[in-house]
């Protein structure tokens, strides 16, 4: 579905991402995981064509995306950002937009099918209950859901997110994830999200690519990637590695410096 082969992108002359190069299958969960700067959400730009990339081929659904027609990559790929915009506008209108790829030269107003499709996405996403609401009434975790609705009345192959569970509590945390991995199975949708919770991204993902410094340090399943080694000297901080007890995924635990010290039997830092 996604063919990324030897992107260098960036920023004017600056290069944040270099030399980049992997696959997602139809159908996959794949997660974009890394420090902050590592180059994440740039390489997410690119992808839909936000920036350009300097050298190399983005290939979607068999296609350079720089080759197909704007209406046409707006039906196939859709993007859901950091944080749904505060729009004056209800969630059933804002979930109606998602419908633009498809209205006909000289349309105006959405078709009964077109109301049926954003109906259904709102249903799947859990919005519908609060579709007469203004976006900008809404709570952090019911503005992404709305999002994520409006995103797939594009109906979409390739769902790109940048981190929308960033500012959310964990029960949307989960709520969100749980949707996602259901689309993913229910509706073949292939999924690309940017995540900063490492722990996230071990439990929903198929697989991860661990960026670093604007390449890619390593891919692969959770289980290949999330490594106690790999995360300290990517991260630069001490950490355990365990299996969820249910799941048998990777499971991040931190290590505070005073608990680390106390370990290896020194004295902690006294101010001074």
């Amino acid at each position: 579905m996604l063919k990324v082969r030897d992107v260098t992108a960036g920023y004017g002359t600056k290069v944040i991402v270099a030399g980049v190069s992997f696959e997602v299958k139809a159908g996959e969960f794949f997660g974009l995981i890394g420090p902050n700067g590592s180059g994440k959400t740039t390489l997410l730009r690119a992808f839909t064509r936000e920036i350009p990339s300097m050298r190399g081929e983005i290939i979607i659904d068999g296609h350079n995306i720089h080759t197909i027609p704007l209406r046409t990559f707006a039906r196939t790929v859709a993007v859901v950002s950091q944080v749904t915009p505060l729009v004056d506008m209800t969630v059933g209108e804002f979930v109606l937009l998602g419908r633009l790829p498809y209205f006909e030269n000289l349309q105006f107003i959405e078709s009964r099918h077109d109301r049926d499709i954003a109906d259904k996405c709102m249903k799947l996403t859990d919005s519908y209950r609060f579709r007469n609401k203004p976006v900008d009434k809404l709570s952090g975790g019911e503005r992404q859901l709305a999002g994520i609705a409006r995103a797939l009345a594009q109906e979409p192959r390739l769902l790109l997110l940048d981190e929308p569970t960033a500012h959310l509590d964990i029960t949307h945390q989960v709520a969100i994830m749980d949707l996602l991995r259901k689309l993913v199975r229910e509706m073949n949708l292939t999924v690309v999200m940017v995540l900063h919770d490492l722990n996230l991204a071990s439990e929903y993902c198929d697989r991860v690519a661990l960026l670093s410094e604007g390449g890619i340090f390593k891919a692969g399943t959770p289980a290949q990637v999330i490594d106690y080694k790999v995360i300290e000297e990517i991260y630069k901080t001490v950490v355990v590695v365990n299996k969820n007890p249910i799941s048998g995924k990777p499971y991040v635990l931190i290590v505070p410096e005073d608990e680390m010290l106390k370990s290896r039997g020194m004295d902690l830092p006294t101010g001074n």
